[in-house]
């Protein structure tokens, strides 16, 4: 029973488009909350669940993302699955605590870049801050999606199976050009072994290296260089919309984030410091 039942989730879960990542991680949820509950998934109740989530918030010290992807995968099962949503709906969801993403400078950045071991690893970092790419759109990206003439990078299937374009730097398109003339990709801009496009772990291994060679002690993986592309294009002057489309935000509330981060780096002035410089000659403002 609890195998078919199983083989139905993965079912449902392709048939609500989720990526092949989130299909494994839902799955792998339901599989640890079946063995743990020990029982026919048609009998279990909403008791059943609370003492599963307070387990794995008690023992197994899960991160908070965990816990919202565990209590996701078993409320997707019951309310799509055995079409039992009341067991579910109503349980109390983990608190989300707001936390300020980590961001490099603009010389730590460089510094990164730098340190890539070689050029196809600088290449990759260098389009993850230039673009504010997730690094499971750089490992999917192909030589086609660089669009010379608009200056633009497509990405295809992004997060939420959405299809964008993205800005495209001046240096970094040299740096594409070098590559190219390098590597000659044909398909994948980017290859791992055996033909195929380079693996997540890969691009991750390459930041983590040039970060440590660079003697950057911060927090943060590959990802602190969308967060310092966000952050660093306004506060050279870029606009809070169109780094949404940028990034790809569905909710511009996720993009408001960067804008809080930029005003902690700027000191508020006054309009009337900032322009009376253009009256001073008339004398207007000081008789």
């Amino acid at each position: 029973m609890t195998n078919i039942l199983l083989q139905k989730f993965k079912r449902d879960l392709i048939l609500k488009g989720y990526s092949q990542q989130t299909q494994k991680t839902y799955f792998r949820n339901l599989e640890y909350f079946l063995n743990y509950i020990s029982r026919n998934p048609l009998e279990v109740e909403k008791e059943h669940i609370k003492d599963y989530l307070y387990h794995i918030i008690g023992e197994k010290n899960l991160s908070e993302s965990s816990l919202r992807q565990a209590r996701g995968a078993i409320k997707y099962f019951f309310s799509q699955t055995l079409q039992k949503p009341m067991e579910v709906e109503n349980i109390p969801c983990y608190k989300k605590s707001k936390r300020i993403p980590s961001v490099l400078t603009v010389d730590e950045v460089f510094h990164i870049i730098h340190c890539a071991a070689n050029m196809k690893h600088k290449t990759m970092l260098m389009l993850a801050y230039s673009s504010g790419l997730r690094v499971s759109e750089i490992s999917k990206l192909k030589v086609n999606d660089i669009k010379r003439k608009s200056m633009r990078l497509t990405v295809h299937q992004g997060k939420g199976r959405q299809d964008r374009y993205t800005i495209l730097s001046e240096i970094c398109l040299k740096q594409l050009e070098e590559y190219w003339q390098r590597y000659r990709p044909q398909e994948w801009l980017f290859y791992g072994r055996k033909g195929a496009n380079i693996s997540i772990r890969s691009i991750q291994r390459a930041f983590t290296n040039a970060k440590r060679k660079a003697c950057i002690t911060k927090e943060g993986g590959i990802h602190t260089l969308r967060h310092s592309f966000a952050t660093h294009m306004l506060e050279g002057g870029g606009g809070i919309f169109q780094l949404q489309k940028f990034l790809g935000h569905k909710n511009l509330k996720t993009t408001l984030v960067y804008a809080h981060i930029t005003e902690e780096n700027i000191i508020a002035r006054s309009p009337l410091d900032i322009y009376a410089d253009k009256y001073r000659e008339s004398r207007t403002l000081y008789k």
